[in-house]
């Protein structure tokens, strides 16, 4: 028995000495010795050991970091071997379940937090934007009135009856963007390209696993993803990745594996870098979680440049270019002509205008090469296939004008033999644009004059037998009344989609009639 609770209870209840009571009834007292931290804490590694080494798969930790997590997430809370048992309790059981989708450290921390500081817990979990970063945090920050962070939470946590400087300590350990704003840089600093690739709860993306127990934001497992990275053939990895894609879940993937690259084995980049450059042009989706949207296709490519980026000699990397641009399909015409673009501007040319040495992934003459190359693929797809709908046909075109003008001139008159097609090339020559009066499309002359006067696009626009209209996809609709929307107004005033929309169907009202 704890003799203090006996005693008091005694003494408050009935009224009587309670110590003296206690010496009536016990003859022989046996007084065990409170258990000391180190052996409590033996105890605790002895278990989680135990629970770790009873998973099916290796569990992977940073022995930095963990000791960062149990000094200031874990240590502070276990006091008894009671709470060493129900924390390990609670832990095999959240754990056993998501092991291949989270952190290890974080799990422990977080799981401390449940069941030993619940307020703590609750706390972070109704606050993920201050945790882990967000429109709201980011514009606050931004805003020029940025708050002191530390009294802050310094207050907030004292009013909820949670020790400040132990809230503290243990939040900006497991949340970096935490620990700047209140300047606790000492406490677990992670870097963040370790957040996203190792599973942390501070990534906004896997945030909610840790608190609520809801696999459905796991687009794809850590599993596929790992297997694409360390097991799958040519063959096998071409199938699963177009899988995703087909899912639309490929953003998801992207960002996964792209968190992971520094991982991949040197041996099997130039197998990943290969089936990717064969397969983004086809990838479908984006990122519109943030401000500025990014498609899948986008991110590809970085995924790519940053494989590309860790091969250690110009001959692999310009082996792996040369071998993708020779076997480009229609798809990946405008991914392909990014890359090369990219290439071009590294060195001043085209539209650069100074040179960037460490941006020069592969040398001059190789470059050139490539130009070659890629000029006769274009020629042969064009050859056998309309391309007009090519993904950013606009650039693709660019790059043919740039490396091969004549070439370039001869498929447009062939190609502007009809109306429709005309049409057509102007909307291939559109650009996207995302403000804070909508979306819609541009259209700068200086993209097409050489080959079509504006006014020339606006009256074929304006009397074009709106009887055709189905001959156009239906964002060629949108795009057709941008332009015809657009004639007179400046380069900085657009109309947006839904006043373009509103046209198209005025047309459609007059092509029934």
């Amino acid at each position: 028995m704890d003799r203090e609770v006996v005693r008091n209870a005694l003494t408050e209840v009935h009224n009587i000495d309670g110590n003296e009571y206690l010496e009536k009834i016990i003859q022989v007292p046996f007084e065990l010795p409170e258990l000391r931290k180190s052996k409590l804490h033996n105890i605790f590694f002895t278990k989680l050991d135990q629970i770790i080494n009873d998973l099916p798969n290796e569990v992977v930790w940073d022995k930095n970091y963990w000791s960062n997590v149990f000094r200031n997430c874990v240590e502070p809370y276990i006091n008894t071997l009671r709470d060493v048992n129900r924390l390990i309790n609670t832990f095999q059981f959240r754990y056993g379940m998501l092991y291949q989708e989270t952190s290890f450290e974080d799990m422990v921390g977080i799981t401390t937090l449940e069941v030993l500081e619940p307020e703590l817990y609750k706390w972070i979990c109704n606050n993920k934007d201050a945790v882990c970063g967000g429109f709201m945090h980011g514009f606050l920050l931004n805003s020029g009135n940025k708050p002191d962070y530390r009294k802050l939470y310094h207050d907030e946590f004292e009013s909820l009856g949670i020790n400040p400087d132990l809230a503290i300590s243990c939040v900006s350990t497991m949340f970096p963007i935490f620990a700047k704003d209140v300047n606790e840089y000492q406490y677990g600093y992670q870097p963040t390209s370790d957040i996203r690739s190792k599973m942390r709860v501070a990534h906004e993306g896997r945030f909610e696993l840790y608190f609520m127990l809801d696999l459905d934001d796991i687009k794809v497992s850590r599993s596929i993803i790992n297997a694409c990275i360390y097991e799958f053939d040519r063959d096998a990895l071409s199938t699963v990745i177009e899988e995703i894609n087909k899912q639309g879940n490929i953003v998801y993937f992207l960002e996964e594996i792209r968190s992971l690259v520094d991982k991949i084995p040197y041996k099997r980049l130039d197998l990943i870098a290969s089936v990717m450059l064969g397969l983004q042009g086809g990838f479908k989706g984006e990122n519109s979680r943030d401000i500025f949207t990014i498609s899948a296709c986008d991110i590809a490519e970085y995924f790519t440049n940053d494989i590309i980026k860790r091969f250690k000699t110009e001959k692999e990397k310009y082996g792996i270019i040369r071998s993708a641009v020779e076997s480009v399909n229609k798809n990946g015409l405008g991914t392909m002509a990014r890359i090369i673009n990219r290439m071009e501007l590294a060195y001043g040319r085209l539209a650069g205008n100074s040179e960037k040495k460490d941006e020069q992934i592969i040398n001059l003459v190789h470059l050139e090469e490539l130009e070659n190359i890629y000029v006769t693929r274009v020629h042969d797809i064009a050859n056998s296939e309309p391309i007009l709908d090519t993904n950013e046909f606009k650039i693709v075109f660019y790059l043919w004008e740039c490396f091969d003008k004549d070439g370039a001139v001869d498929y447009l008159e062939g190609l502007f033999k009809t109306e429709v097609n005309k049409l057509k090339f102007i909307c291939a020559m559109a650009g996207k644009w995302n403000g804070t009066n909508g979306s819609g499309w541009s259209f700068y002359p200086k993209n097409y004059s050489e080959y079509i006067s504006q006014d020339e696009v606006y009256n074929m626009i304006q009397s074009f037998d709106k009887n055709k209209l189905d001959e156009f996809t239906d964002i060629e609709q949108i795009k057709l009344a941008s332009f015809a929307l657009n004639y007179e107004k400046t380069e900085m005033d657009h109309v947006n989609e839904q006043e373009a929309l509103k046209l198209v169907n005025e047309w459609k009202t007059e092509k029934t009639e």
